[in-house]
């Protein structure tokens, strides 16, 4: 059987859509004759009649109709394969913006980013921090092309990677009576007063206000923007706070302590982007496993 080819089925889909090999023709700036041709042609190759036609019209048989459904989508599928490879082609001359939400970067965006850039020492990535009245980093906003974020963070479709996970921790002032424990149960902390994010899109403030544990509203006395406004409300004895684990690591401060909570599930830090930003981001989401690998023999 003779091959088939791409100009082939342009042609066919031509003519089924105008019903006319001179119309078909115009539209993709060849001649009628030509067009008649390749049309002839495609038959021949497939063995079927596709179109019957007479000196007015031009009619689709059932096997071109059947045909013309299948061509169509084979089309269009193609045309996606070339649009998304184009796109990673293109890549090395964009520069992927890379956001992260505060206390999720600790030490993970300088170790994705010091492996990114040696697999990929010509890449260009800018990073930027949000604090927590944006907790999708610039997802939400299409500000940046991917980021690191702590979930859930309520946006559907959105792709995603591990980096991590974490024991969840009460922050408490240092003389509180919690403070002294090894660890604590989720009824210990529930009742005391707790330091807020502030109100934003989606389910993140009311997962680290522990919500979905509670018969009724958080007993919220305050709400902090940043990890040092959070720090510091509660070193000053305002409430506690519930953060990661990593933060009681790397965010210490005097007249603050932090004891794990030992019946949460841990949380999460993850690399997140729309599909449509992939391409871009793939070469960043390359390396997140060994990034993940790395934080955890630490």
């Amino acid at each position: 059987m003779q091959n088939v080819t791409l100009r082939q089925l342009e042609a066919f889909l031509a003519v089924v859509d105008e019903r006319h090999f001179g119309r078909a023709a115009e539209r993709l700036s060849v001649s009628a004759p030509w067009m008649s041709h390749t049309v002839r042609d495609l038959e021949r190759a497939l063995h079927v009649t596709l179109l019957s036609r007479t000196t007015r019209t031009v009619e689709v048989t059932p096997a071109g109709r059947v045909f013309a459904g299948l061509a169509s989508q084979v089309l269009t599928e193609l045309d996606s394969a070339i649009k998304t490879v184009r796109s990673m082609g293109s890549t090395p001359q964009q520069t992927l913006k890379l956001g992260y939400t505060i206390g999720a970067g600790l030490e993970i965006v300088p170790k994705l980013l010091r492996t990114y850039r040696e697999g990929q020492p010509s890449a260009a990535i800018e990073t930027e921090e949000f604090d927590f009245t944006d907790p999708s980093a610039g997802l939400r906003d299409n500000l940046v092309n991917a980021a690191v974020v702590r979930p859930p963070l309520g946006l559907a479709g959105l792709v995603s990677v591990e980096l991590a996970t974490e024991r969840l921790v009460a922050c408490l002032p240092d003389n509180h009576p919690l403070a002294a424990r090894d660890s604590l149960g989720v009824a210990d902390v529930l009742p005391e007063p707790i330091i807020a994010a502030p109100a934003s899109p989606g389910p993140w403030r009311d997962y680290w206000l522990l919500t979905e544990y509670r018969s009724g509203p958080a007993p919220v006395v305050a709400e902090a923007p940043t990890l040092d406004a959070e720090t510091h409300l509660v070193s000053t004895g305002a409430g506690l706070s519930i953060t990661s684990e990593a933060v009681g690591q790397w965010y210490k401060r005097p007249g603050v302590t932090f004891v794990p909570i030992r019946d949460l599930p841990p949380c999460s830090v993850a690399l997140a982007w729309w599909p449509q930003d992939t391409g871009l981001v793939a070469g960043l989401a390359a390396v997140a496993n060994e990034v993940r690998a790395s934080i955890a023999e630490t």
